[in-house]
């Protein structure tokens, strides 16, 4: 047993101080910060009726995400408004519409200004976490918000509501 660990300790040892920093092995290690502010950031909703899942909501809020960009490869501007990155799954429909057929989406009771259908190859649905293949993907825009938390509201005239809290970053200038 011993000599299984520090044969393996050696081999990582003698790896890793042999690594380039645009090796194969050392992009295993390096640190993604956009995919771990963007996890911070990520909520789910849920719209349940006889204890099964009608809806699903999945909700980024991509302007801290995106205020801390240090030139990635996918960066935007999130200044003009408070973005969100939402995947939305509608159980029973070909097309997951979070605004059609008695679905809406408010951020503390306001519309989006911007919906973006992404397609398939979109930059930002390989940056984000928790996506999958049978949702839809939208990059939405809602008007810029004084406030410091604020709530993301998921609703079904048949199904109720679901609510996801956001708290905005104070800006540190220096």
């Amino acid at each position: 047993m011993y000599k299984k660990l520090l044969l393996l300790s050696t081999i990582f040892i003698i790896g890793g101080c042999s690594l380039k920093e645009n090796s194969n092995i050392a992009q295993l290690f390096k640190k993604d910060d956009i995919y771990h502010i963007s996890l911070l950031n990520t909520q789910k909703a849920q719209l349940i009726a006889s204890l099964e899942t009608k809806a699903l909501l999945t909700a980024t809020y991509l302007n801290p995400v995106y205020e801390h960009d240090k030139g990635r490869n996918f960066s935007m501007d999130v200044s003009d408004g408070e973005y969100f990155f939402i995947g939305v799954f509608i159980s029973g429909s070909k097309k997951h519409h979070f605004n059609a057929k008695g679905y809406s989406l408010t951020l503390n009771g306001a519309k989006a200004i911007e919906v973006k259908k992404l397609k398939k190859d979109d930059p930002l649905r390989y940056e984000m976490p928790m996506v999958d293949n049978w949702s839809t993907y939208y990059r939405v825009k809602f008007p810029m918000s004084d406030l410091k938390t604020f709530n993301l509201i998921f609703e079904s005239d048949r199904f109720g509501k679901d609510k996801l809290t956001f708290v905005k970053e104070e800006k540190v200038s220096f």
